[in-house]
């Protein structure tokens, strides 16, 4: 499961930085037969959801969330919830890629349910911080990833070869 921060502090290249990582993963997970879900996010409940099962969608259906851009500010609550929910309807032994910017903070109430969903269900959350130019701003997904890649400090190849290292 891939959330995608498309909020408006994330516009330019940032944004096609992200895209081209989720789109990686994408590919991956259609290689290996595995489904394949992107939450595109930006503002409280503002938020789509493309999932991709093996064998039953298009080039279209990529290129239709490819192009997808929601704008607006960022909260990072709903694309989680939503990566639970994916959990609880089918998304067996998913793990999370959590793509931003780090411009949220993350309520407490849902760090706790995070938490102990995590340790029900045994996934991982990483955090790629999309932080060119404004190195430092971790902070944010400190409280909730268990591993954080940096734009700033890593190439994009780097980064996607750590994932695949690391079963994402």
């Amino acid at each position: 499961i891939c959330c995608l921060d498309e909020s408006s502090s994330t516009a330019g290249e940032r944004a096609a930085w992200g895209k081209a990582v989720a789109m990686i993963l994408l590919e991956i997970a259609e290689s290996e037969g595995r489904k394949f879900a992107l939450i595109h996010f930006s503002g409280r409940d503002h938020f789509k959801t493309d999932v991709f099962l093996p064998k039953e969608y298009t080039v279209e259906d990529k290129l239709r969330a490819a192009e997808t851009f929601l704008n607006g500010g960022t909260d990072f609550s709903a694309p989680l919830c939503e990566a639970l929910r994916l959990m609880e309807e089918g998304f067996d032994n998913a793990d999370v890629v959590f793509i931003t910017d780090g411009e949220c903070i993350l309520p407490s109430e849902n760090i706790a349910q995070l938490r102990e969903e995590q340790s029900a269900r045994r996934f991982t959350i990483t955090g790629i911080l999309l932080d060119q130019g404004n190195e430092g701003m971790d902070f944010s997904l400190r409280a909730f990833c268990q591993n954080i890649y940096r734009t700033s400090e890593l190439a994009g190849d780097t980064i996607i070869q750590s994932l695949l290292e690391n079963r994402i």
